[in-house]
């Protein structure tokens, strides 16, 4: 009789530096459609500062705002907005036995407090978020010079599910439906409601940016039920030495210019993975083109 796996729990990693641990039920949330890109942001910033003080219940964890802010301009008004957006939204966490738990991304704080000491935060969980957290046994490897050089939420937003996903050694991808990828990018209900202008405003720049920066690529493909597209396969594999390498070359450069930069190297944007890519790709391209 083969004895039970042991079990690995997120708060008793330790994270490399410039990388972040973070558990899957904060990555894989419902509920975080109106949070902007320095609240997406500020989520893992926040868990991965608390985790290295140490996740307990009822606990308050001590932050720096300027870790908050980077180098962002009007930055502390982003804090402000970032905070209050995380205590007002309810998110869905999902469970890895399939249950759901309701709950605040961010408890209290004292933002407000007027004795609050000059340019830090202290700030809680739920204790119910608490809980969930401190039983995580599943994770995403997420390396902070990406976040903070994505420049879109639904980026990070790929970006963090992809991160997740890319460290799975039995898959390679992963299909989705067309509303189910929604939601894991976070995008508003009346927003981009064609798949076209879905793939064109949102998808292509995400992906682009990811494939530039992250040690890992991804790609992003639809599928048609008919003439309609009902699915996504998100597909994923490793950089070589070089790749690597070119990417964080890139993230040393200057954001300035890097749109130009990165859309002029070779994207697998909306194409499928290496092995299959030669036989479909015009196909696939024509998906996005003849979607209305």
């Amino acid at each position: 009789m083969s004895e039970p796996k042991p079990t690995y729990l997120v708060i008793d990693q330790r994270p490399l530096p410039g990388e972040a641990k973070k558990p899957a039920e904060l990555i894989q949330v419902t509920g975080h459609e109106n949070l902007s890109l320095a609240a997406r942001r500020s989520i893992t910033l926040l868990w991965h500062n608390a985790h290295s003080q140490g996740i307990q219940e009822n606990k308050d964890y001590t932050i720096e705002i300027s870790d908050l802010i980077g180098s962002r301009h009007k930055g502390y008004e982003i804090v402000v907005e970032s905070i209050e957006a995380l205590m007002k939204t309810l998110v869905t966490v999902k469970h890895t036995d399939g249950s759901t738990t309701r709950v605040q991304f961010l408890g209290g704080n004292d933002l407000d407090a007027p004795d609050r000491p000059a340019g830090t935060l202290t700030y809680s969980f739920d204790k119910r978020l608490t809980k969930i957290l401190s039983n995580s046994t599943i994770w995403g490897k997420i390396s902070f010079p990406v976040l903070l050089s994505l420049s879109s939420k639904y980026g990070i937003s790929l970006y963090e599910n992809a991160a997740q996903l890319s460290g799975l050694d039995h898959k390679i991808s992963h299909t989705y439906t067309l509303d189910e990828f929604r939601t894991l990018l976070g995008v508003e209900t009346d927003k981009y409601p064609s798949y076209g202008n879905l793939a064109q405003k949102v998808i292509k720049p995400a992906v682009q940016e990811i494939n530039a920066l992250a040690d890992f690529h991804i790609s992003v493909a639809p599928i048609k039920t008919g003439r309609k597209v009902t699915h996504i396969r998100l597909g994923w594999w490793k950089k070589n030495i070089d790749e690597i390498k070119s990417a964080f070359q890139e993230l040393q450069q200057p954001k300035v210019g890097r749109k130009a930069r990165i859309t002029n190297t070779v994207s697998y944007v909306l194409d499928p993975m290496p092995s299959v890519r030669k036989t479909t790709r015009h196909s696939l391209k024509s998906d996005v083109i003849d979607e209305d």
